[in-house]
């Protein structure tokens, strides 16, 4: 396909900052009391939305600062959602390693990341227990998926590295809204990697991974709909019902 058509296609699927905002606030109150971490959104983060970017903001609070970065594409939410899920096939940052370890006796999903950081810092690593959310979906009319995780005690003696320090604070999620023929996507995340790393260049590099990090995610939901079918194994989606292979 040649650049301009594309580019000329991308730009007509682009939503009204209106209704990225309609989506946003019709289901606020209900994020903002089921889902695990606060997150505020802004007329500007849409409009940013709207002309293509990932919008980036930093949201201050006890502890570090929490960091968010918003999109939308025009991919459907169960596209995206696998996506995210499905990580075992795409790491969508780089200088991050992950393994999957199973999962706890509550159902909540086992995943060991390391970080590589440049010399003389050593690697930071940790384990995270990842959830959905189906509060989010059973009181937004299923219009919402959440997904969250949290610091996981388990130190993953399988995987882990020796030399890496084990990072104090990290927790984060993702919310999918069904949003002007596709889906708004919410990333939030804050992290205390230790050492004499401060809290405030950590904050910094979770925002400038954002675009990279989306830009990843949206590339593999295009992939979706050709790799999820019938032969793959079954996953949930935001209210616990298996999704319909593509």
């Amino acid at each position: 396909m040649p650049l301009a058509v594309f580019l000329f296609q991308v730009a007509l699927a682009q939503p009204n900052p209106a209704d990225l905002s309609a989506a946003w606030n019709g289901h606020l109150e209900a994020i903002a009391t089921h889902s695990p971490a606060p997150v505020l959104l802004s007329e500007e983060d849409f409009r940013v939305v709207s002309e293509g970017g990932i919008a980036k903001r930093r949201l201050v609070q006890e502890g570090p600062d929490r960091a968010i970065g918003v999109g939308w594409t025009p991919h459907t939410r169960e596209a995206v959602w696998v996506a995210i899920i499905d990580d075992i096939h795409n790491t969508m940052v780089s200088d991050l390693t992950e393994h999957r370890l199973g999962q706890t006796p509550s159902g909540a999903k086992l995943l060991y990341q390391r970080l590589d950081l440049p010399w003389p810092f050593n690697d930071r690593q940790w384990t995270i227990e990842i959830r959905s959310d189906r509060a989010v979906a059973d009181h937004t009319s299923n219009q919402v998926w959440s997904r969250s995780w949290t610091l996981s005690p388990n130190k993953a003696p399988e995987v882990a590295t020796e030399d890496a320090l084990w990072a104090p604070t990290l927790d984060g999620g993702w919310l999918v809204i069904d949003a002007a023929g596709g889906t708004l996507v919410v990333y939030q995340a804050r992290t205390t990697i230790g050492g004499v790393v401060p809290d405030d260049v950590v904050t910094r590099w979770a925002l400038s991974t954002l675009d990279e990090m989306m830009g990843n995610l949206f590339k593999r939901a295009a992939e979706i709909p050709s790799h999820y079918d019938a032969s793959h194994e079954s996953i949930l989606g935001g209210d616990g019902q298996p999704i319909t292979p593509f």
